[in-house]
């Protein structure tokens, strides 16, 4: 499976898919020899600076805050795509009763070994079909940067609905793709080709306006939404475009994460209402919505 092997879908809700979406085998056997690939992997790194570390904790802490100003502090907590496990830390440290579920264990075994014993490595749909057949149920789910990977992304949010717990909470975080800013770079000339479009990696593209219409049209009511550093901006400028220039791109991340390092020193209530204002206008590499099932 390569890029060039796909084509773009508008969907009738707004959002952009690949075709032809690829077998679930096939994929599997993909993030089995490639994506999850350790030491080599493309998705985990060696090690990370303490920049990076304070960063991945700040979206963590910032996440759980939003969770907790609905409601949601205590209970079980479905991680859904672990990762490297920062979230799945971050909640046992701030008392949930963790899970953590994802295809490989190295990232958690790699840089959050003390949860490591909270997750279940393997096949996540296979995880979540068995929790539905158990009748498990959780207060709060993440999804973190997985429903864009997910081959139906429309299953994959009614399975979720059935280990939710009437009240409970879902966070869904997803690239913001096809915006207005990649949109204008694409016209001023200022990129060559739409980067974000990388099938079989990512196979659905949402933004912050067809992203939350999504979610409602599959049984979920939006609480909360916010999105992160645009970091997309620095593509305006020639001499900070690390689309053009690859070699400007870690200085295009660092600066992101000072930047937002410096803003979070005045609050988590100040840095999400900065980025809820952002997800208004469309504007943040990542996008955050916080949704409740209607249960209907």
């Amino acid at each position: 499976m390569k890029n060039e092997d796909f084509k773009k879908n508008r969907r009738p809700e707004g959002h952009v898919s690949a075709t032809p979406l690829p077998m679930r085998e096939d994929l599997q056997k993909y993030y089995a020899e490639t994506y999850y690939q350790a030491p080599e992997s493309s998705s985990y790194q060696v090690s990370y600076e303490d920049i990076e570390i304070r960063y991945k904790r700040l979206k963590c802490m910032s996440l759980l805050h939003a969770m907790e100003e609905l409601g949601i502090s205590r209970g079980e907590f479905l991680d859904i795509g672990a990762g490297e496990g920062f979230l799945m830390q971050a909640a046992n440290g701030c008392g949930f009763c963790v899970t953590g579920i994802d295809f490989s264990s190295f990232g958690v075994e790699k840089f959050c070994p003390e949860v490591k014993n909270l997750l279940i490595a393997g096949d996540i749909y296979e995880s979540i079909d068995r929790f539905i057949s158990e009748g498990k149920r959780f207060m709060a789910c993440s999804a973190i940067n997985v429903l864009e990977h997910v081959i139906d992304p429309d299953l994959f949010l009614s399975e979720i609905r059935e280990i939710m717990n009437p009240g409970g909470l879902l966070a869904i975080t997803v690239p913001n793709d096809f915006s207005s800013l990649q949109k204008l770079l694409l016209q001023e000339g200022l990129i060559d080709r739409e980067f974000w479009f990388g099938p079989p990696q990512h196979l659905h593209y949402f933004n912050a306006k067809n992203l939350p219409e999504y979610c409602k049209s599959r049984g979920y009511d939006l609480l909360d939404a916010f999105s992160d550093f645009p970091i997309d901006i620095y593509l305006l400028h020639p001499d900070s475009n690390y689309i053009m220039d690859q070699k400007k791109g870690p200085s295009a991340h660092r600066a992101r994460m000072l930047y937002d390092l410096m803003i979070a020193q005045e609050g988590l209530d100040k840095y999400l209402d900065f980025y809820r204002s952002m997800f208004k206008i469309g504007i943040g590499r990542n996008i955050t919505v916080i949704l409740r099932s209607d249960f209907k």
